[in-house]
């Protein structure tokens, strides 16, 4: 959450509250290009980054709405073997969608934190179950020349206490690319 601070009688304000969950998304968000596996934040706790992208032979006005079908991820993706909504509203920020683990069965709750159609961009968090801790993902898709549509899933994170972060980036590169390629081959099976 963004807040201003509250200024006294007759003062204005410039300095913002940001809460650590705001902050990581922006850490993501600033640190999208960078090679970097991991980084610390000011505390020298480690912080650690993942991304992946596909070209899909669509325009990205076809991939979208699979994108964006926030809790209708496990129609395309076989890495799931089933999403449903279980709080919020449908394609709408607090969206929280539940996840069956098609390899173990195991249930992953994530909320949709960041959606925005017209920049085709949406982001989201893990609130229950996820692998790591404060994670951040975001989903952005940029159109290319000819009908092509360029789609990069990232994310940032902290690793569990005893876990090793480059492990852990290991594990989203290869569920990243899943995710791509199950993604890829949707959209370009659609008529």
């Amino acid at each position: 959450m963004l807040t201003q601070t509250n200024p006294g009688a007759g003062q204005q304000s410039h300095l913002w509250r940001i809460t650590p969950g705001v902050a990581l998304s922006l850490i993501c968000l600033l640190t999208a290009n960078l090679p970097v596996a991991a980084q610390a934040d000011s505390s020298g706790e480690p912080i650690s980054r993942t991304r992946k992208s596909i070209v899909v032979d669509r325009p990205c006005g076809q991939v979208w709405p699979l994108v964006a079908d926030f809790s209708g991820i496990s129609t395309w993706f076989k890495g799931f073997r089933s999403s449903k909504r279980v709080a919020g509203q449908p394609g709408q920020v607090g969206e929280v969608r539940e996840l069956v683990r098609a390899s173990n069965g195991q249930i992953v709750q994530e909320k949709l934190i960041y959606l925005d159609p017209v920049g085709l961009e949406l982001g989201y968090t893990h609130v229950m179950n996820g692998p790591v801790r404060d994670n951040v993902a975001l989903v952005s898709l940029v159109p290319l020349v000819q009908g092509q549509c360029l789609v990069s899933w990232s994310n940032t994170f902290r690793p569990k206490t005893g876990q090793d972060g480059q492990q852990n980036s290991t594990f989203f590169q290869t569920a990243y690319l899943s995710v791509l390629q199950n993604l890829k081959q949707a959209a370009e099976k659609a008529p």
